[in-house]
């Protein structure tokens, strides 16, 4: 498989405290890859550094073959990656339409915009119904329907979300799921995404990586990690060695 994004030996310190220390993954072009791991363990760092969100990362991070560390955010919006943030952050004062035509303004054109967010508002029909209000005043599912619709308006090719099912009701976060899983089979989408729910993630993901103290200490796909055994031996540090289990392709030693 040749890697769409790849992350090789990456390291991210804020001040004395090392956050992400040799991390490696790989995500397959159309792939589903779930991150998994305790809070503080860099699942977000990970993302905000690949995203172009932190401000000195050593070690290589490749999309497409292009070098993104040093690289502004918005530049690697442009290449077609996209990060949908913990917590949704949507802009509550403005209405669901103007908060998708912000995702729209890298759209060449007035007429390609427009047909985006005739696609989105297909892919979220909750979303064309409350098109005029303020996006403040909608349901906290709602909320993160938005902020996967803002990122789809920016043509990406790799979307990556973090902590889609936080604070939210599980039949919610199914519904996002599914609309997630539609993305990927109709528009060819790729995605990482920053999971709590282990269940969850074997229900969705191809491949999944474990990480605990800002590093990779497992790696496998859904399949071979399905009774769930070694997922939570390396997410709570205990077992045997556990780096590597399943097909370790990317993954930290």
């Amino acid at each position: 498989m040749t890697a769409m994004l790849a992350l090789a030996d990456v390291e991210v310190r804020y001040g004395r405290l090392v956050a992400l220390r040799g991390l490696s993954l790989e995500v397959g072009q159309g792939e589903i890859v779930c991150l998994i791991g305790p809070n503080g363990a860099g699942k977000s760092t990970t993302m905000a550094a690949i995203a172009g969100g932190v401000a000195r990362v050593a070690g290589s991070i490749r999309f497409e073959g292009t070098e993104l560390p040093a690289r502004k955010p918005e530049r690697i919006a442009r290449l077609g990656l996209s990060l949908v943030p913990e917590g949704r952050h949507v802009f509550g004062t403005l209405t669901v339409e103007e908060n998708l035509r912000i995702g729209g303004y890298m759209r060449p054109n007035a007429r390609e915009s427009a047909a985006a967010l005739e696609r989105v508002a297909g892919y979220f029909p909750k979303l064309k119904e409350r098109w005029r209000a303020p996006a403040g005043r909608l349901s906290g599912g709602e909320q993160q329907m938005l902020s996967i619709g803002r990122a789809l308006m920016t043509n990406p090719r790799l979307v990556m979300v973090d902590e889609p099912s936080l604070g939210l009701a599980p039949l919610i976060v199914d519904t996002v799921y599914e609309i997630l899983l539609e993305l990927r089979e109709r528009e060819g989408l790729t995605l990482l995404i920053n999971e709590q729910s282990s269940h969850r993630i074997l229900r969705f993901a191809d491949r999944i990586y474990v990480i605990r103290n800002g590093a990779i200490q497992l790696h496998g796909t859904a399949d071979e990690l399905r009774d769930g055994e070694a997922i939570k031996a390396a997410y709570f540090g205990f077992g045997a060695s556990v780096a590597q289990a399943g097909a370790p392709s990317g993954a930290a030693a």
